[in-house]
């Protein structure tokens, strides 16, 4: 090999490796948590969630006497005595006492019910005191129907979610979403939250245990969590590949076509 063709070569081996490491992902970038180590650390106080206009609830009322529960049982969205909700049905809720504008219910027996404000202990409370008139023995569970959370982008299953509980962490969230995906951008996670007529976004670090401090650490009902990708990502497609290199991989055609013409 003369001089000339070790140039070549040189130009294009160079060529590839900067090529080969444009889609790839740092190590780093793919880590958790690094900086917690064997410790015991105090658990703040968990956000009590509040009732608020458009939730869906489910309420059980139980009693020794099935016969006086029955106007209770499997109520629709829209049925008589409860405020219809548009596109609830098409979110897996097709149950349950929606709380109207005014931040009211409407139960058998009670007539209008104020819930907005209110904890789910708080209300089931006020209607076990208000039923007693009605079904003395009256047992009653009060719990959120609506309660879910959309992830979305860098995830492997991105998808709205549907939480049985009252408590779901942003980890738990990506845990149900199939884990974050090699591209995803882990420190800077958006969360986008509604409280009545304010729309909250915050970014959440989940490579670092500071997020443990974080309000958006716990999420609420109808939040939305986003992925953004990792810029390697946009080098790592197809399309951008050709797009962006296309100045640098024609050269190199031209270069290696030119040098075996002249050579043979």
């Amino acid at each position: 090999m003369n001089r000339i063709q070790q140039v070549y070569f040189f130009i294009i081996m160079m060529c590839f490796l900067f090529l080969s490491h444009c889609g790839s992902v740092k190590y780093q970038e793919m880590l958790m948590l690094e900086d917690v180590q064997s410790e015991l650390a105090t658990i703040d106080s968990i956000p009590v969630l509040k009732i608020q206009p458009d939730d869906i609830l489910r309420i059980e009322v139980a009693s020794r006497n099935p016969q006086t529960v029955v106007a209770f049982k499997s109520v629709p969205i829209g049925s008589s005595g409860t405020s219809g909700a548009a596109g609830v049905g098409a979110m897996g809720v097709q149950e349950g006492y929606r709380v109207d504008e005014e931040g009211n219910i409407y139960l058998p027996f009670l007539g209008a019910v104020a819930a907005a404000g209110k904890t789910t202990i708080e209300l089931r409370n006020e209607i076990m005191t208000r039923l007693t008139e009605y079904i003395p023995d009256a047992s009653v569970q009060v719990n959120f129907l609506n309660f879910r959370v959309t992830v979305l982008g860098e995830v492997n299953m991105p998808n709205t979610y549907i939480i049985p509980n009252e408590r779901l962490t942003i980890l738990e969230a990506i845990g149900m979403a199939g884990d974050f995906t090699p591209y995803a951008r882990r420190n800077a996670v958006l969360v986008i939250r509604h409280r009545s007529d304010v729309r909250e976004f915050g970014r959440i670090n989940t490579q670092d245990k500071t997020l443990f401090k974080s309000p958006y650490f716990y999420l609420s009902p109808n939040d939305i969590v986003y992925v953004k990708p990792l810029k390697a990502k946009q080098y790592a497609t197809q399309g951008d590949f050709l797009q962006r290199y296309s100045f640098i991989i024609l050269p190199v055609i031209t270069l290696v076509t030119f040098a075996l013409g002249t050579r043979f």
